[in-house]
């Protein structure tokens, strides 16, 4: 088994410095891991896939695009990408704006190695439980694009709440009509039950 196969886990470091990305690569290629460096976090977007083991190691303060700038775009995809965040003394406060947010965890500079590599194997390990996921909030996203403008419209009002009738009041259909699409969509979604439906759209 060889790190480059990614099979002990991929762990992302984006750092403006490069001396600091130089470090970190150094370091957390100790343990055995698939270690991916970007000097911005616009290369890091470019390239990023979600895959099943994976972190990111991050600096907060960064040109152009920030570390929260960073995590916005990120949970954009889905992927619940663990990110550990690196920060100076004066950055606490956004740190704990970040964890708020979604970070996994956050490290005061300056730190001890112990400290950030025991953080990244227990980002690793919560990734593991992540991706499978992922890939469940992927299937589905393909599955809704293949409902009709029709099936969307129905698919709106279902999760307001409102009965077969009051939909085809609304949209001058037959109940029938609203029925039969109805089952269509929870056919195409792979549901049983309305309330599995509801719980697609939160």
């Amino acid at each position: 088994m060889t790190a480059t196969q990614g099979q002990e886990g991929i762990v992302y470091l984006v750092d403006d410095d490069q001396t600091v990305l130089r470090m970190l690569q150094e370091l957390v290629s100790t343990i055995g891991v698939d270690v991916r460096p970007f000097a911005s976090a616009r290369e890091f977007l470019a390239a990023y896939r979600p895959l099943p083991c994976e972190c990111l190691v991050c600096d907060l303060r960064m040109p152009e695009i920030d570390g929260m700038e960073l995590q916005r775009r990120l949970e954009a995809t889905k992927a619940g990408l663990p990110i550990i965040f690196l920060t100076g003394y004066a950055e606490v406060n956004i740190a704990v704006e970040v964890m708020k947010h979604g970070a996994f965890d956050f490290l005061e500079k300056p730190f001890s190695a112990q400290a950030l590599l025991g953080k990244i194997q227990a980002a690793l390990d919560f990734s593991r439980t992540q991706y499978p996921k992922w890939l469940e909030h992927q299937a589905m996203a393909a599955r809704i694009a293949l409902l009709t403008p029709r099936e969307r419209s129905v698919i709106g009002h279902v999760v307001e709440g409102k009965s077969s009738r009051e939909i085809s009041e609304l949209l001058g259909l037959s109940i029938r009509t609203v029925e039969n699409h109805r089952a269509r969509i929870m056919e195409k979604l792979h549901v049983e039950s309305t309330v599995d439906l509801v719980k697609l759209f939160p």
